[in-house]
């Protein structure tokens, strides 16, 4: 049995009851934190699991089969950071593991795609979530403009996620500059955005125009991004309130 379990968004207190259980059971408990960074203490999970856990970099859990290779023997356990299925890598595990006829359980937990409701942007309303990758030398990928004006013409919220160590202050300036090479009119000092702090702790929101939220220190990671798109009047009287 593979179990594939979330910690929650923020810190090893996020994890189920059910999820702890399933980690008693399994005679290995691997975890991964790249996807989705977090707050656990390894040595608290591993005191409530009653056995060491060993934590993989991203080449160990995409290019290897260590995890799959240990469910085939013995029950295992995979944690990651927010809910289980959040990222694709995670996805490709569970292809793997059914065609090689493990069987997998999922346990989920709370996520950022369900804890931005506490924007008090309404779920159902959000498009396509764009991830924004830190530009590198000769490397400025324009898919993330071109993925946010879809969703601006649609009408529709943005989720960003941004890349590990990215902070929100760091992002606008990114989207600025994707605004002046593509020029598509979605971006200028008076756009208003939603940035998202450390969610599921002591959650610090901020709904105001890049000119001033690019000047603000929104504190400790992760941070996210919302672009809202056409407002209904209930979300326009809860961001009023932030």
């Amino acid at each position: 049995m593979l179990y594939m379990i979330g910690t929650g968004i923020y810190d090893e207190r996020d994890i189920s009851q059910k999820a702890i259980d399933a980690l008693k059971k399994s005679k290995k408990i691997f975890a991964e934190f790249y996807t989705c960074p977090v707050n656990v203490n390894i040595e608290a999970l591993e005191k409530l699991a009653g056995k060491k856990i060993q934590v993989l970099d991203r080449a160990q859990v995409e290019e290897e089969d260590m995890i799959l290779d240990c469910a085939k023997e013995q029950d295992t356990a995979f944690l990651v950071g927010g809910d289980a299925l959040s990222a694709t890598t995670h996805t490709q595990i569970m292809i793997d593991a059914r065609k090689s006829g493990v069987k997998v359980k999922v346990i989920h937990a709370s996520s950022i795609f369900t804890a931005i409701a506490e924007t008090g942007l309404q779920l159902y309303k959000f498009g396509k979530t764009v991830s924004l990758p830190l530009p590198q030398v000769n490397y400025f990928p324009t898919t993330p403009y071109s993925n946010l004006k879809e969703n601006v013409e649609c009408g529709v919220h943005t989720l960003l996620l941004l890349d590990i160590g990215m902070t929100a202050n760091t992002a606008i300036e990114i989207l600025l500059d994707l605004e002046e090479k593509m020029k598509g009119k979605i971006f200028s000092n008076k756009t208003k955005l939603v940035v998202a702090a450390h969610l599921g702790c002591d959650s610090l929101i901020k709904y105001d125009t890049i000119e001033n939220l690019k000047k603000m220190d929104f504190g400790a990671l992760p941070h996210t991004i919302v672009i809202p798109g056409k407002l209904h009047f209930t979300e326009v009287e809860f961001l009023e309130t932030l």
